[in-house]
């Protein structure tokens, strides 16, 4: 029988990720405090892309560096085992920067590997976290029957990725219930979008490698992370737009700060860049008084 395991292929080695860094003269720091880095991680089927709005609003102040994951858009080449693989391609890809304190940003997916980081940091993970935004991210399944079934809900949408077309595969993706808020239009865009970044290209199967994404760090195989979550010692904000009921739910039983944006969907930061930014400076802004706090009180 097909599982989700053994639809991974095995690799070893730690690839940079692609990755685009923008920054100011004016983004390094803030008196004495060293300001962090944003690190912008994007959900399935996303690129560095996504951030653009986003990165036009912050980079004045701080530096922003986004991320393709593995299997998307300009990573396409690179596969992940599962969600500490990921983390070390992360570690492998920040490393070419000159980083020391970081804020994650992370979408979704995006979001989830950001949580798996800040509740099971790998032995070699060099960088102090100051805090992180958390957009529409699932903080994990508490039962092993809720893993069980959505396991076998994700390897459906694998073995769909995996062996048809995206431009066949996608207009059932968009039409699971988080993307509800979606017009027709505009699923027709995203359809169109997507389907373009992911095009099959030096002998890659866009679609094919997505599902070897999917398959690595499905909700099935996260753990659940929000006790953890909750005893991070740097602050962390949940974000979710009020047109999603499901992750408005999974938001505010969290027990975390959190924000439900109005007039937004599961993408909050596509559809409320701006007030998603204002979010962000406000997380980092908290960040950097506390440090303030700590370095005058030492």
């Amino acid at each position: 029988m097909r599982n989700l395991s053994n639809m991974i292929i095995t690799t070893q080695t730690q690839l940079p990720l692609y990755s685009e860094s923008v920054q100011s003269a004016s983004s390094l720091s803030q008196g004495a405090v060293v300001k962090p880095s944003l690190v912008f991680l994007h959900g399935l089927l996303g690129s560095t892309a996504d951030w653009q709005k986003i990165v036009s609003h912050l980079s004045s102040d701080y530096q922003c560096i986004c991320i393709d994951l593995p299997g998307h858009a300009e990573s396409q080449a690179v596969t992940a085992n599962d969600f500490q693989h990921v983390q070390q391609l992360i570690i492998a890809t920040l490393a070419q920067y000159e980083l020391e304190h970081i804020v994650f940003v992370g979408y979704s997916l995006g979001a989830r590997i950001a949580m798996t980081i800040a509740s099971e940091p790998a032995a070699n993970w060099p960088y102090t976290i100051d805090g992180m935004l958390l957009e529409s991210g699932n903080p994990g399944l508490n039962s092993s029957a809720e893993q069980l079934q959505r396991g076998l809900h994700d390897l459906g949408w694998v073995t769909r990725f995996s062996e048809a077309p995206l431009t066949q595969v996608l207009p059932d993706w968009y039409q699971q219930g988080v993307f509800a808020s979606l017009t027709k239009t505009e699923k027709t865009a995203l359809i169109a979008t997507r389907s373009h970044i992911q095009a099959d290209y030096n002998g890659f199967n866009g679609g094919k490698q997505i599902s070897k994404m999917l398959a690595a760090t499905s909700l099935s195989k996260q753990g659940y992370l929000l006790p953890k979550l909750q005893a991070a010692e740097f602050p962390i904000s949940m974000v979710c737009g009020e047109l999603d009921p499901k992750f408005v739910q999974l938001t505010q039983a969290s027990q975390l700060e959190y924000h439900v944006v109005a007039d937004a969907g599961h993408n909050v930061h596509a559809d409320q860049p701006i007030v998603f930014s204002a979010l962000v400076r406000g997380l980092v802004s908290d960040s950097l008084k506390n440090k303030a706090a700590q370095q005058s009180a030492a």
